[in-house]
């Protein structure tokens, strides 16, 4: 029986663990609201057990203390890409003589490098506060309160997440945060960094203070390579350029580990593009899409047209989708973590899921643009493993 998890379940764990509602504002009563929350966090490990059992623990997590050693740049000097991960934050384990990496977007990662560099012994203490961070700790201890640790148990673009531990006169506090958030809180207040066992065995390498020898941050590097003229029309629909105009991305891209980006692939050939996953459990989904400003279609329905054809196990759940997808939105207006669940809530895409097709066939996805649109995005989309592939490609106004 395959186990489902409601939207309202995700909704009163979100209230209750990530935005810290205490029960009493999650529902009518505080009684009604814990036992809702109760029978949420039993469905929810239904859910993983069936669909992440590598998520569900058994027996208590063991931790090991590691400390924010250092975090470098992966990138050249010059731009930096927007959301991709191109910077590496390297916690050490000095006790057992080896250092996780972990990647984060350009923005997390200067403002993590600045703040490693405050929290020296040599590096001065103003009366002050100077970052945001910094005045976070003094508001704390201001208030009676202190950051006791931060935990980290797994990665990833759809789990990634830091377990903040607080001791305030109310008694123990937990706060759930991005990763970065949580780093951030640690080096500010000087408290300890504590990752699960079966992430430092999986993922630490050997450590010796010296730059990590880690792949190039593709997605990154790609985004940063893209032709930077404004272009008005889509191009290169017939693949006769192979991918150039095209852009391989997706929530396996933003992985915080970089064991998983390469669970997707792309090629064209013979005026057929192909986007695949490499692995029999990809991480996240895929896309391959091209971006093209909006001035020519503001105000107006657009039409994405394609022949497509997938190959996908049959054992595939509801979870794994292939299809097409129109997107307009504000140059800049790029918010929160890419996760499927969020894309297909967000009313900036149009997606056309397709059912499994070994056959070409026609489909499309019309999308009104709105009059303040910057920009259009469209392409095809992989969720799981399976391939679909796009021929004879079109974008009309409708």
């Amino acid at each position: 029986m395959t186990v489902e998890i409601s939207d309202g379940d995700l909704v009163r764990l979100a209230l209750h663990y990530y935005a810290d509602l205490p029960p009493g504002q999650i529902a009518e009563s505080a009684g009604a609201a814990r036992a809702s929350l109760h029978k949420a966090r039993l469905r929810l490990r239904a859910y993983l057990t069936e669909h992440r059992p590598d998520l569900v623990s058994t027996r208590r997590t063991h931790m090991t203390t590691v400390r924010v050693a250092r975090t470098e740049r992966r990138v050249p000097s010059g731009p930096l890409p927007i959301r991709f991960p191109s910077h590496v934050v390297v916690l050490a384990d000095d006790a057992g003589r080896r250092e996780l990496p972990i990647w984060v977007a350009a923005d997390d990662g200067i403002r993590l490098s600045h703040l490693v560099e405050q929290s020296w012994p040599d590096h001065g203490r103003t009366l002050e506060a100077r970052t945001v961070d910094e005045l976070t700790a003094r508001l704390l201890r201001a208030a009676g309160a202190s950051v006791t640790g931060v935990d980290l148990d797994e990665l990833g673009p759809e789990v990634a997440a830091a377990r903040i531990t607080l001791a305030s006169p109310a008694g123990t506090q937990h706060v759930t945060a991005r990763l970065a958030e949580g780093l951030a809180v640690a080096i500010a207040a000087g408290a300890p960094v504590r990752v699960s066992d079966t992430m430092m065995d999986r993922l630490a390498v050997p450590g010796d203070e010296g730059l990590l020898q880690l792949p190039a941050p593709a997605a990154a590097l790609a985004a940063l390579s893209l032709d930077p003229r404004r272009r008005y029309e889509p191009r290169n629909l017939a693949f006769t350029d192979g991918l150039d105009g095209w852009q391989l991305a997706g929530s396996f891209t933003e992985h915080a580990s970089h064991s998983h980006w390469q669970d997707y692939s792309c090629a064209a050939e013979h005026g057929t593009a192909v986007l695949t996953s490499t692995v029999p459990q990809p991480a996240g989904f895929a896309f391959l899409g091209q971006e093209l400003y909006a001035d020519d279609y503001r105000g107006a329905p657009v039409t994405f047209r394609a022949e497509l054809r997938t190959n996908r196990p049959s054992s595939t759940d509801a979870g794994h989708r292939a299809g097409l997808f129109l997107r307009s939105n504000r140059e800049w207006d790029i918010r929160g973590s890419l996760t499927e669940r969020a894309v297909l809530a967000d009313p900036n895409n149009t997606i056309v899921p397709i059912a499994t097709n070994r056959g070409w066939t026609s489909h499309e996805v019309t999308a009104r643009i709105p009059a303040d649109a910057d920009l259009v995005v469209l392409g095809i989309f992989l969720a799981g493993p399976g391939r679909i592939e796009l021929r004879h490609p079109s974008l009309t106004r409708a």
